[in-house]
């Protein structure tokens, strides 16, 4: 009995185990998981709201920023996904789209020729090809080109000291790392809490001066303004660099002190506050140690080195994505600038142009809505899923 009993209880064993469960989807870090290609009747519709305005000066500058790296290393690859691609084809793909978009194709008409033509690979999102869609857009300061009066706000230019070893110089780093050399050694650059409590005074690194602290900080945040000067003339500041500390959300930090819930957040919202409690401002501000340098421009400059193009430009995660690259973007977005608009389905295509402190992982993108009052109140309510296909020419 008791051995009929050990071979039923055998027997039944491997019906009883459990399988663990899958682990959940995850965005990828590395480029081999951000992109999956697909096959041609699984390609998107290819359906332009935009009808194709401003693609063109988008694919030029494109060309531009790539003919600069391919002149650099003419050997520059890119990686799509597991697939590493030379950036010739890079640019080839351009140009065949730009002829085939210059020709204001239908959608069908469109989507027939890249079936036949292109590959089309599809951004792995948050593990699930859901991606967040973030906005971000060209603010408006007012300033002086010195400190007198309400201008009291420095805006710093690259400071003299900060030193910046890249990771082509050297192999066994897995990223630029930034900082300034003291005592011989090279040690982390100042945070924003050191440098707005004055480590930078008496370097000359005062580009220009600003008259509110907010205003300045979201400046970072965008990556490039328009300050309005006393006497009526204006100047744009772009990016020109950063101090090499990670960015730490604000907007975070405030959900975490219970002052709002993610629900209710906005850049709105965030800058409301921020204005209404200047007494916790620059505490509030200290917990992201990032801090961003810049200079003067003829017009916004994107990761890419070339001008950003409005609803064309998305800024992505380079360390996964394709810089560069002719992407096609599903999302929403606000339908006007009310602050309660209601959000309207949209596809486009878009070029890979920028990225962005915040803008990590397969997971996340920022599009550019250029400059204005709808500019403004889009992008600060953008927070909508949306998913990301990347094309190659065969």
């Amino acid at each position: 009995m008791r051995r009929a009993v050990a071979l039923a209880l055998a027997l039944a064993g491997p019906a009883c185990v459990v399988a663990p469960p899958a682990p959940p989807p995850e965005p990828a870090k590395t480029p081999e998981r951000a992109l999956e290609e697909l096959p041609p009747d699984a390609f998107p519709s290819f359906s332009d709201d935009l009808d194709y305005a401003g693609l063109d000066e988008a694919i030029g500058r494109s060309l531009d920023g790539l003919a600069r790296l391919a002149a650099a290393d003419p050997g520059r690859t890119f990686a799509f996904g597991r697939e590493r691609v030379r950036v010739q084809r890079m640019q080839a793909t351009l140009v065949r789209f730009r002829e085939l978009a210059l020709a204001r194709p239908s959608p069908a008409d469109l989507s027939a020729a890249l079936r036949g033509e292109f590959r089309v690979f599809r951004s792995a999102g948050d593990g699930a090809g859901r991606m967040l869609v973030t906005g971000y857009y060209l603010p408006e300061l007012h300033g002086s080109t010195t400190r007198e009066g309400p201008f009291q706000v420095p805006l710093h230019a690259v400071p003299d000291d900060l030193v910046i070893a890249r990771v082509k110089d050297f192999p066994q780093l897995s990223e630029d790392v930034v900082g300034r050399v003291d005592r011989g050694r090279l040690v982390p650059y100042r945070t924003r809490s050191e440098i707005a409590a004055g480590a930078l005074d008496g370097r000359g690194a005062e580009l220009l001066w600003v008259d509110s602290a907010v205003d300045a900080f979201f400046l970072e945040v965008q990556g490039s303004g328009i300050v309005r000067l006393p006497d009526g003339t204006a100047r744009v500041v772009t990016f020109a660099g950063k101090n090499g500390h990670r960015y730490e959300s604000v907007t975070s930090e405030l959900i975490r002190r219970g002052v709002m819930t993610r629900e209710t957040s906005s850049m709105q919202a965030v800058r409301a506050w921020l204005r209404d409690h200047p007494e916790d401002l620059r505490a509030i501000l200290d917990t992201n140690p990032s801090y961003v340098f810049f200079r003067l421009s003829e017009a916004a400059i994107g990761a890419l080195s070339v001008p950003v193009t409005a609803d064309r430009t998305v800024a992505a995660d380079p360390r996964v994505f394709p810089k560069g690259g002719l992407a096609f973007l599903e999302s929403e977005r606000p339908a006007d600038g009310a602050p309660d608009a209601p959000f309207r389905p949209f596809s486009r295509f878009v070029l890979d142009q920028d990225s962005g402190g915040a803008i990590r992982t397969s997971q996340r993108l920022d599009l550019f809505f250029g400059s204005g009052a709808y500019a403004e109140a889009a992008a600060g309510r953008m927070r909508q899923p949306g998913r990301l296909y990347y094309l190659l020419l065969r």
